[in-house]
């Protein structure tokens, strides 16, 4: 549900930069491409305000690994993928009109782990997900034109997602991995609980027409 809000708020957004841009004559949106720490994205943006841009995007990135993890009763072979996907919407305030942009807003957060693992002594197979809370907020600062001004521009973004702990998950249908589940998950949990921020970082090219 929270989703598709998200979607149908990000669809409708460049409708709205249409029409402030034509009743102000000036430049009606400014779309990007970028590569960050959240995947490959593509975003817009039109101006609000004499100093504010409202900002939406989404970001997408998908990669294998593997991974093994070893202890007093068992050694298993992750096999797995990591998979962003985001989508954001943001307000650039722009002091004194310059480049410089602080930025804050919501993301949703749909980044997750997925991997399965084999154990190398009985063969039976665990299977894992890593999660995390799927609307975070975000603050941040920048470098840009703004989406009033015409033609082209470099962006930049460098800030925090507030993700929270991720969560893990593990399962398995092998009787002799089952035991030691439950403790193996809460050990990663408490690992993982350090990595409630998220640092962004994101450079791009813009075009306000």
């Amino acid at each position: 549900m929270k989703k598709s809000v998200l979607l149908s708020v990000l669809m409708a957004l460049p409708l709205a930069g249409l029409a402030v841009g034509a009743q102000a004559g000036n430049a009606v949106a400014d779309v990007d491409a970028h590569v960050s720490s959240l995947g490959l994205g593509l975003g817009v943006a039109f101006p609000v305000g004499d100093s504010v841009d409202a900002r939406a995007g989404f970001n997408q990135f998908n990669k294998s690994f593997s991974t093994t993890t070893t202890n007093a009763t068992s050694t298993i072979n992750y096999n797995g993928n990591l998979k962003l996907s985001s989508i954001d919407l943001l307000a650039d305030w722009h002091p004194f009109d310059g480049m410089t942009h602080l930025t804050a807003g919501l993301m949703y957060n749909n980044n997750k782990f997925e991997a399965t693992g084999v154990d190398q002594v009985t063969s039976g197979t665990v299977n894992a997900t890593v999660t995390f809370r799927k609307v975070a907020p975000y603050l941040g600062f920048g470098w840009s034109g703004q989406a009033k001004n015409t033609g082209w521009s470099f962006v930049s973004d460098i800030g925090v997602l507030f993700q929270g702990a991720p969560n893990a998950a593990l399962t398995t249908a092998s009787p002799a991995l089952a035991p030691n589940l439950a403790t193996q998950q809460a050990t990663l949990n408490d690992k993982l609980k350090n990595f409630k921020y998220y640092p962004v970082v994101s450079i791009g090219v813009g075009y306000a027409f």
